[in-house]
């Protein structure tokens, strides 16, 4: 009998354990996918985020559009992002219907860019009501961007949480991904009923550094040479981090005991990156002043006929975007950035790649389009400011002489119009984004 009980104890006492270990395996699986599911959300929420941002610049740019090649181009990368959106929507963990609403404007207005794209390729031009409905699109597109990015940032931050089915979450609070688009959704901003007959990245690197053609490949020894008199340091002062083959521009990388490193091209010995990590104190330098030490900077390196467009602030630095010019023409293609220190003026960072992969002696065209026949091609809702010639990179490896004018909208918005010099089509668009960490593009 008591041998009955020993074994009766003990295979209870083992079903007990496995048991125990079944229900562990099984709630480290649960945990497994629930973390799965969350990287799947958080990736698809970035990419959501990125392809409203790119649906919101091309309905601003296709406002302005004139020409029949512009509105083939941009509506072209609506459409695509657009699609791309969709794609991301799909991929959230979501309960059924939660993004109802916006699911219907996103493909609404891609089925619009799809209108837009092949009428105009049949030679049909922009109506009023299609201008009309583009504004309202735009003004809802900035309404919904605007709203999920605020979304997004709260998940960032873990004020709101990915796992939307899970039991434990507290939708009644608005404490997880379905809650929060539960309010988007429910204030959706009302955008005009669109009526068409239809049923519905950047320039690239080059494949070899045309700076350096035809330059001998330098030594070991011959590149230490050239970063330290880059740095103005004795060569002892320098040690070799690392070498590259296998990248576009081959090099060596070398670096300085309080950290800063330069890059050196094993072709031509052309130093075209350098950083300098150290912490940036209080800002005491405005930026037009780092950016006149920027560019007196760039002429003591060499890099003489550069012109500053655009900066950027970050972290008490300012990275101010050179581009070179040639016979009053700005060559795009050829960018260097700079990083200059606010509180010191001192440069703490250089970026030379374009320059390195693009800058080579160019015969520029004459331009067969007259300033006043290109202002005739921009949008009559945009006010011209000033005009230059340009030469830019177009989407594959080519680049072309246009006219830009920089322009002002209705709301005071600073866009920017290319007009081909050549053939007096539209090129490409650009919207200024301004604000207290400078100027971008987009």
């Amino acid at each position: 009998m008591e041998r009955f009980f020993r074994k009766t104890t003990f295979f209870s006492i083992l079903t007990a354990l496995l048991f125990a270990g079944s229900t562990f395996h099984y709630a480290r699986l649960a945990e497994d996918y629930s973390r799965q599911l969350d990287q799947r959300s958080q990736q698809a929420m970035s990419e959501l985020v990125s392809e409203l941002s790119q649906m919101d610049a091309a309905l601003a740019k296709l406002r302005y559009a004139s020409t029949p090649l512009s509105f083939q181009t941009i509506s072209a990368k609506l459409w695509q992002s657009a699609e791309n959106a969709k794609s991301a929507m799909s991929a959230l963990a979501l309960e059924a219907g939660a993004l109802d609403k916006t699911q219907k404007f996103v493909g609404q207005t891609g089925d619009f860019a799809y209108y837009l794209l092949f009428s105009s390729a049949g030679g049909s031009g922009m109506s009023a009501e299609h201008r009309a409905a583009l504004d309202s699109l735009f003004a809802a597109s900035e309404n919904v961007t605007l709203e999920i990015g605020s979304l997004k940032q709260q998940l960032d931050v873990g004020q709101l949480s990915y796992r939307s089915l899970s039991e434990d979450s507290d939708r009644s609070s608005g404490g997880d991904l379905s809650g929060g688009l539960s309010g988007i959704e429910q204030e959706f901003p009302e955008y005009a009923t669109l009526i068409y007959d239809g049923p519905f990245s950047e320039h690239l690197n080059r494949q070899k550094p045309l700076l350096l053609e035809g330059m001998d490949t330098v030594s070991a020894e011959q590149s230490t040479r050239n970063a330290a008199a880059f740095l103005d340091i004795p060569v002892t002062d320098l040690q070799l981090l690392y070498e590259t083959e296998n990248d576009k521009i081959p090099s060596r990388c070398l670096a300085t005991e309080d950290g800063r490193t330069v890059e050196v091209s094993n072709r031509g010995g052309m130093v075209f990156t350098y950083r300098d990590p150290r912490p940036i104190g209080v800002p005491r330098l405005e930026a037009e002043a780092a950016i006149k030490k920027a560019k007196t900077w760039l002429d003591a390196h060499g890099f003489t006929g550069m012109k500053e467009s655009y900066y950027t602030l970050f972290d008490n630095t300012i990275t101010v975007n050179f581009a070179y010019t040639q016979n009053g023409i700005t060559v795009y293609s050829d960018l260097i950035k700079v990083s200059v220190a606010l509180d010191d003026g001192s440069i703490v960072g250089m970026e030379a790649r374009g320059y390195v992969m693009s800058h080579r002696s160019r015969t520029l065209p004459r331009p067969a389009i007259s300033e006043a026949e290109g202002r005739a091609v921009v949008s009559s809702r945009l006010t011209i400011q000033s005009e230059n010639l340009a030469l830019i990179p177009t989407s594959g490896q080519n680049e072309v002489l246009c006219r830009e004018y920089v322009c002002t909208d209705e709301e005071g918005r600073h866009i920017i119009v290319y007009v081909n010099a050549r053939t007096g089509q539209e090129e490409n668009i650009y919207l200024l984004v301004e604000d207290e960490n400078g100027i971008l593009t987009i």
